[in-house]
């Protein structure tokens, strides 16, 4: 009786420890699998690269939104220096027009030959078809612009609805071939050696920038008109027109006076041209 009294108490001191020491095995082994498991996890890396990224974010759209007032005025201050660079030189045009057509007229008042052999007479004609003498006449005034209602065009198709260098260039070629004899655009005398360019938003006419609306003055024969309807190349322009809705327009006039070339044409200057008379 004692001696399994003895026993029972000793089993259970040592059932003690034994759990005892397990449970403290067990917790050790948890923790430890635990710390591996964290140390393991990348959330906490992805969630620090978003925050950076988020925050480089941040900085761009605050330092691009402090920069675009700098922006507009800088393309404010572009489009006032190019207003102002384009009057002045149609002013000094102006005066190469008039200086041009002084010459002309001191040149129509002399007779007989000049220095290369033409006669007074054929000297007027090419001075009017070369541009270098002011000219007057019926004709035609026609006006071109930028469509002023886009309503209508899909989104891509906005910015074709403005003038580009090929329509005034289809509108000039159908004029020569309809039966124009002189030709000016916003100012500017065209001769054979016009060129029709584009530069930005800007059409170069005798290399000079040139901006909508444009006016174009036109003296030739009486049924200009009616073979310019006839044109393919003025059917091409027609068809722009009515795509993107530009402002187009076409008034039968007399031309009061359309003004001289303002450009330098070729010396001719040991040339004889002409028959002699």
């Amino acid at each position: 009786m004692v001696k399994n009294l003895l026993f029972n108490e000793e089993n259970s001191v040592s059932m003690g420890l034994l759990n005892a020491l397990n449970k403290e095995i067990e917790t050790n082994d948890y923790q430890s699998v635990a710390s591996n498991n964290n140390s393991r996890d990348p959330k906490w890396l992805i969630a620090l690269l978003l925050a950076f990224a988020g925050l480089i974010f941040g900085i761009s759209i605050a330092n691009t939104q402090r920069q675009e007032p700098i922006l507009e005025k800088n393309r404010a201050e572009l489009r006032k220096a190019v207003t102002s660079s384009i009057n002045s030189i149609e002013n000094t045009a102006q005066v190469l027009s008039d200086v041009n057509n002084d010459i002309a007229t001191y040149q129509a008042l002399s007779t007989a030959i000049n220095s290369h052999g033409i006669s007074t007479k054929r000297q007027k004609e090419l001075q009017i078809f070369t541009g270098l003498t002011s000219v007057k006449g019926p004709g035609l005034v026609i006006s071109l612009n930028d469509a002023t209602n886009t309503d209508g065009l899909d989104v891509d198709q906005i910015d074709l609805a403005r003038v580009f260098d090929s329509d005034v260039q289809l509108l000039v070629n159908s004029l020569w071939s309809s039966g124009a004899e002189s030709i000016s655009i916003n100012g500017n005398r065209l001769v054979a050696t016009s060129a029709i360019r584009a530069a930005g938003e800007a059409i170069l006419v005798n290399y000079r920038p040139l901006l909508p609306p444009y006016k174009i003055l036109v003296i030739g024969s009486s049924d200009m008109l009616s073979n310019l309807a006839k044109n393919q190349e003025y059917k091409d322009l027609n068809y722009i027109v009515k795509i993107y809705g530009l402002v187009f327009k076409i008034t039968k006039m007399d031309i009061d006076e359309m003004g001289a070339t303002s450009i330098s044409l070729p010396d001719i200057q040991g040339i004889t041209l002409g028959d002699r008379s």
